[in-house]
């Protein structure tokens, strides 16, 4: 299956070589693709991927992962032609977050994922990977167990996509919270996990769910 990445930062480079690993062609993408601070990138995954435009990652992806900073992902996503996303899984790994005196949510009424659904109406939007750090996205271990991982989204065959691209990715426990709405629970799972962390000097942790 062809995935194509909206962003070549660490976590859009990390989860390429991820799902590279896990026998997908990759195309990441980027305003600069031929900056040459991708080519280690490119030599490290081979055949398998390459860096192109936006367009070209979203025309060339069965599946989309948005990778991109708030500050851009919006012009990013509008600038893209519509028809390269239509009746497309679409998975948003990405987050709106205020670092300045302590993190705190930018969006309160509404999710990075739902306004990415309100931009793709024609899309089927899915919140996931968006409460670990780029780190641990891909084959998380664990001494103490099993971390959790959150999906959510309106259409169920496209959760079902994600949920398969996940166990691919080494996540084993999955837990679907409903439809794109709940992908505000996700930002504040991922909010809470971030001050969990700095409280316990602690980086590169993730939830586990507790089971009798």
């Amino acid at each position: 299956m062809n995935i194509g990445i909206l962003g070549a930062g660490n976590v859009g480079k990390i989860l390429g070589k991820g799902l590279v690993t896990a026998g997908y062609q990759v195309l990441i993408s980027s305003r600069e693709p031929h900056d040459p601070k991708h080519f280690t990138w490119k030599q490290e995954v081979g055949k398998s991927g390459d860096i192109a435009s936006f367009n070209e990652a979203a025309l060339f992806g069965e599946i989309i992962i948005v990778a991109l900073p708030w500050s851009c992902l919006k012009e990013v996503v509008e600038a893209i032609d519509p028809v390269y996303l239509q009746n497309k899984t679409v998975i948003d790994v990405s987050n709106a977050v205020h670092f300045d005196n302590g993190p705190r949510l930018q969006l309160v009424d509404r999710s990075v994922a739902e306004i990415i659904q309100q931009l793709l109406p024609e899309s089927h939007v899915v919140k996931t990977l968006n409460t670990v750090s780029d780190k641990i996205m891909i084959y998380p271990k664990f001494r103490e167990g099993s971390p959790i991982m959150f999906i959510s989204g309106n259409n169920t065959s496209s959760k079902n996509q994600v949920n398969s691209l996940l166990k691919d990715l080494g996540w084993p426990l999955i837990v679907d919270l409903g439809d794109i709405r709940q992908s505000r629970l996700q930002e504040s799972i991922m909010l809470a996990c971030v001050i969990s962390e700095n409280q316990l000097q602690s980086p590169g942790s993730a939830f586990a769910l507790l089971r009798h």
